[in-house]
């Protein structure tokens, strides 16, 4: 197997840390000097630029509708019976077991778990444990904890085994030691030692690593009934399952309706930004909650242990390790996650949600990685290395910039340089401006209308108040919280990475949500 670890002595690989910080901060600073000198320049760059993002509004918008449309198509399919009636050729069985091509297939089920309590381990284990596939015989379920956790995931795995032992085909409990030396503190390194346990037990069984589909999920992931099925459906119709991942549609709706205003409008475009995203599979990675084919994982020594950002990093290590004939395939039934919610209060989840926002854009420390194991390396497409590699520079530079330029700096060139404001374009701008923000503005009539079809029920009448407020604010709530719960975060992280310091793995802190997602 190459050597597709993070290597921060590579050649130039510094040079690739700085480059992400160097471009940001730029793009804040020389809309100042171009206030001062050339007004009219940014003036008419910043109506440019908003124009775009209008056009990328309404697109968006379309991807929404069309990724909904899969979505309610996907979760109403008998994904089961779809399995049992079709024959892939690779996997044909004996003669008289027409339809029973499934039956090949074993899914492994590792979820990480690191001072969760009990009742969102058991909320999310009791959601597999119901899907409406075989799951007795067919999956391997592995807790993985932490022995920093020692005293609290012994007494969990324990009674967790008790109560779902039986429920599968095995069940396997590991505890990744502390203080491994060469490894970062983070989900990634506890979930590469529980497969590689989990491995034993896949030798010992004697079951193809071909047939094996290794699924990650965090403590308060709850999956749909038939993700399992889908999963398997897609897998055995894969022409080169060995060399895909497969990505479920990432919903934070498990407490969608207990959490506040803002991180719930957070949390729901983070997740039709998952939907969209799922209609552009040339641009998906892995995010949170995903599976790949044992024997691919096997071929790239499962996931790196030497990053924060396990799920995003995958990917590109296994571009890399399979000479770029490597994609995700996205799957339109979802796995339900939790929206932030700290037992703290309203402050500590405000502080909570900032956290979690700059823990994933620290997806920018990809870039030096990317950077370097693509330059020179021949055996990767050219064109579509350097396509992905642009779009990943694209994406953390737009995280971290474009709320800050269309809600700023627009109204520099008039602050800053008091003889431009008696111009015809300075009396024109805000007018100009401002309708195109407004026309932007009804792509919300998208996403509040699907919202609303697929958000789960309301516990309580008088929340439908607070519903119909959330969209009346959303013009001025959405911008101040882009700013501070995605613009800041990927300032910082991006900060971060330019001064060369490190960001440490965090667990969001989670409050226990007794409700189950019924879906």
């Amino acid at each position: 197997m190459k050597n597709i670890e993070i290597n921060r002595h590579k050649k130039y690989y510094r040079l690739w840390e700085i480059f992400p910080g160097i471009l940001m901060w730029a793009t804040f600073i020389l809309p100042i000097i171009l206030s001062i000198y050339y007004p009219y320049v940014i003036a008419t760059i910043v109506i440019l630029y908003a124009l775009y993002w209008l056009a990328k509004a309404f697109l968006m918008s379309g991807h929404l509708i069309i990724g909904y449309k899969r979505y309610k198509k996907d979760i109403g399919r008998d994904w089961l019976a779809l399995c049992k009636g079709s024959i892939p050729k690779k996997f044909t069985p004996p003669k008289n077991k027409a339809g029973q091509a499934w039956r090949k297939i074993y899914h492994v089920v590792i979820l990480a778990t690191y001072k969760e309590d009990i009742e969102i381990l058991r909320h999310s284990i009791s959601a597999l444990a119901n899907s409406d596939y075989s799951t007795k015989d067919r999956v391997i379920f592995v807790l993985a904890s932490e022995e920093r956790d020692k005293v609290n995931a012994q007494k969990n795995a324990k009674v967790l085994k008790k109560e779902f032992g039986d429920k599968f085909k095995h069940m396997i409990c590991t505890m990744h030691p502390a203080n491994i030396i060469g490894e970062v503190k983070g989900k990634g390194s506890n979930i590469t030692y529980a497969a590689r346990q989990m491995l034993k037990y896949i030798k010992k069984e004697k079951i193809p690593y071909e047939n094996a589909i290794v699924t990650t999920l965090d403590a308060d992931n709850r999956v749909h009934k038939k993700y399992l099925a889908n999963l398997t459906y897609h897998y055995l119709h894969d022409d080169d399952p060995i060399h895909k991942s497969y990505q479920p549609l990432a919903m934070f709706f498990n407490n969608i309706w207990q959490v506040p205003i803002i991180i719930r409008s957070i949390a729901v475009g983070s997740s039709f930004w998952q939907m969209i995203e799922s209609t552009r599979p040339y641009r998906l990675r892995n995010f949170s909650a995903h599976a790949q084919s044992l024997a691919g994982l096997v071929k790239t020594d499962f996931w790196s242990v030497k990053t924060i950002v396990e799920d995003g990093h995958q990917y590109w290590r296994s571009y890399v390790a399979f000479d770029g004939n490597y994609q995700v395939v996205p799957l339109h039934v979802p796995v339900y996650q939790d929206a932030v919610l700290s037992p703290k209060g309203y402050w500590g989840t405000f502080v909570e949600q900032y956290l979690q926002k700059r823990r994933w854009a620290w997806g920018c420390s990809d870039i030096p990685y990317v950077a370097t194991n693509f330059i020179g390396n021949k055996k990767l497409p050219f064109w579509h290395k350097w396509l992905q590699f642009g779009r990943l520079i694209e994406g953390h530079f737009s995280w971290a910039t474009t709320s800050i330029i269309l809600a700023v700096v627009g109204w520099m060139p008039s602050f800053l340089n008091p003889s431009f404001r008696n111009t015809v374009l300075a009396f024109n701008f805000p007018v100009i401006y401002s309708r195109i923000l407004t026309f932007a503005m009804l792509g919300l009539i998208v996403t509040l209308t699907i919202s609303l079809l697929m958000l789960p029920p309301k516990p309580r009448k008088s929340l439908t108040w607070s519903v119909i407020l959330e969209w009346v604010f959303a013009p001025i709530m959405l911008p101040i919280s882009n700013i501070f719960f995605s613009s800041f975060p990927a300032i910082d992280a991006q900060t971060r990475l330019l001064l060369g310091k490190s960001l440490d793995f965090r667990v969001t802190e989670k409050a226990v949500i007794e409700k189950l997602n019924k879906e």
